[in-house]
């Protein structure tokens, strides 16, 4: 569904990706690991062009990302959104003056009000934990209830893939558990492709078909999981 290939960029002068490339297939949920300062976030970024791509250090011309069989390099991320990608950044993803509900309707605002209810309703049957709470603004929500919500808005597009920073970024060990079955249950019950970013590999392991690790730049490993997984495979750092 997703192949990367050839990845390179950063910011000003500053190289932070080197030639990156790796494929996830349709239905997976990959982990791309690293330590802080490993080019995570950055790749993200990159993948959904909202940082240009950089001339190839091998010569291999400035790289591309292809989605669905179709080369999106360089597409605005609203084209790219209607194609059934979709990118959930680490901060700044709630209306915090709103309440669950009104935030999931402004989600929503550029789809048709009857086919709205239908997908808030939807989003609600699979994200249960956010029912009680719709009269609620994000900051009465808890850690795992405020991502719970970011992942129900971004349900409502529809999205074949998503694109997910650090979701368990400041959660307790109960919420990172929460989240990540909650993450489980969107990819089995729609079929969502997801691209999560997480230094807690322990943490995310569990619900991942596949790790990528990434280490100043570049790609050094790739595991497909299975019940014979050894964390320690991919290096000690990411622990």
């Amino acid at each position: 569904m997703l192949k990367v290939e050839n990845i390179s960029t950063g910011y000003g002068k500053k190289q932070v990706l080197f030639d990156v490339s790796f494929e996830v297939s349709k239905g997976e949920i990959v982990l791309l690991a690293g330590s802080n300062g490993s080019g995570k976030s950055t790749l993200l970024k990159a993948i959904y062009g909202i940082l240009p791509l950089w001339n190839s250090p091998l010569e291999r011309g400035k790289g591309c990302v292809i989605f669905d069989g179709e080369n999106i390099t360089g597409k605005p991320t609203s084209a790219l959104l209607k194609k059934g990608l979709l990118y959930i950044p680490q901060k700044n993803n709630l209306f915090e003056d709103l309440t669950v509900k009104e935030n999931l309707e402004m989600a929503g605002l550029t789809i048709d009000p009857k086919l709205l209810r239908q997908r808030i309703e939807n989003a609600l049957s699979i994200f249960t934990a956010l029912v009680p709470h719709l009269n609620r603004t994000p900051m009465k929500l808890s850690g795992g209830e405020r991502q719970l919500l970011t992942l129900a808005m971004a349900t409502l597009h529809q999205p074949k893939m998503i694109l997910i920073d650090e979701p368990f970024t400041g959660l307790s060990a109960q919420n990172i558990t929460f989240i990540a079955e909650n993450l489980k249950t969107l990819n089995e019950k729609n079929g969502t492709t997801l691209l999560i970013v997480e230094h807690r590999v322990k943490e995310c392991s569990g619900i991942a078909n596949k790790v990528i690790g990434l280490k100043f730049g570049k790609v050094f490993s790739e595991i497909e999981v299975n019940v014979t997984f050894n964390i320690n495979e991919l290096n000690p750092v990411f622990v």
